[in-house]
């Protein structure tokens, strides 16, 4: 079973320029203490599974999965390896291959699969500077929260909408107030899989965490 989470995310979720995020009902897998992403995620299946299972009629927003080990979230690069492998565990220990699941990750129209559930996730982690949205705010865990689509479908209006230019901006605006940077291409942007982990700074080139080998690697 899962529990209301309490201290860590709370604070982040309670401080977000997100206009969403202080009422969405979340839950959260228990903390993962250990240094290996891939075990943290096979750790964390039997709580995404049962979250799965009751989260629409308990109309749940999202799972959180804290890693408590620094060293997994204080580079991009390091980040981008933690979030494949904590997916990849996810993926194995609920009876899927993650090559296949994650192959066509960097096509428009593909949505993490698990359960049974198509997720929206969102990566925090210690490598992010404070005008992120991103950030963890002195905390040195890495955060992943895992939103069912279906609860974005409850909360939009009119119903499975996209967002509207006006909430958009109310959006924007929000961001600015808190001292944050929010990047409106990112949120629209068509490829799922680029959304999990934003970059460092709005300009920088998209992580493309389902894939092997250095992000920016150097070219000829």
């Amino acid at each position: 079973m899962t529990d209301i989470p309490a201290g860590a995310f709370t604070s982040l979720q309670q401080d977000s320029a997100c206009l969403f995020a202080p009422r969405a009902r979340l839950e959260a897998a228990p903390v993962f203490d250990g240094t290996d992403a891939l075990t943290a995620g096979r750790a964390a299946a039997p709580a995404l599974v049962d979250f799965a299972w009751r989260a629409q009629a308990e109309e749940l927003d999202g799972l959180v999965l804290e890693l408590t080990y620094r060293p997994l979230g204080a580079d991009l690069d390091t980040l981008a390896v933690t979030v494949r492998q904590v997916i990849s565990g996810l993926l194995d220990a609920i009876g899927t291959d993650p090559g296949t699941a994650l192959r066509e990750a960097g096509t428009p129209g593909w949505w993490l699969t698990l359960a049974g559930t198509r997720w929206f996730v969102l990566v925090f982690a210690p490598c992010y500077p404070s005008t992120s949205p991103r950030s963890t705010h002195g905390l040195t865990s890495t955060f992943l929260l895992l939103q069912p689509v279906h609860s974005f479908d409850r909360h939009a209006s009119p119903k499975g909408s996209v967002i509207a230019p006006a909430v958009r901006q109310r959006i924007r605006d929000a961001h600015t107030a808190a001292g944050c940077s929010y990047d409106p291409a990112l949120a629209q942007q068509d490829i799922e899989a680029l959304k999990f982990i934003a970059p460092l700074h709005q300009d920088d080139p998209p992580i493309t965490w389902w894939q092997p080998g250095p992000l920016y690697p150097e070219t000829a």
